[in-house]
């Protein structure tokens, strides 16, 4: 992408996007915000380092979102019903939640 077409992107103009590339003006935190949406790597231009791992989809990341819109003691709940599932997947997967043996057939009167 050029230096135009970035800079219009970012919401800012030619001669900014040069002063902010080349240290010369101090980052804004609009100018930042809109950066991740350009796939930008706001961490590392902040630190110095790459994030690691792969960017969150979007039904985890909307999981995550209402997971931390929610009070402290609703989001104990949360994460406590997650581990509780994530450990009856991992002892047996073949196990359904509403069966107590691997064998589950509904019963016909």
């Amino acid at each position: 992408m050029k230096q135009a077409e970035f800079a219009a992107s970012a919401g800012t103009d030619v001669p900014k996007q040069s002063l902010y590339e080349n240290e010369r003006r101090e980052l804004r935190a609009e100018y930042l915000a809109r950066l991740p949406d350009l796939g930008v790597d706001v961490g590392y231009i902040l630190t110095g380092r790459r994030s690691e791992g792969e960017w969150l989809g979007s039904g985890a990341s909307e999981l995550l979102s209402a997971y931390l819109a929610l009070p402290a003691e609703m989001q104990e709940a949360v994460l406590s019903l997650a581990r509780a599932l994530r450990d009856q997947f991992e002892a047996d997967p073949r196990r359904t939640l509403h069966s107590k043996k691997l064998d589950y057939r509904s019963e016909m009167p």
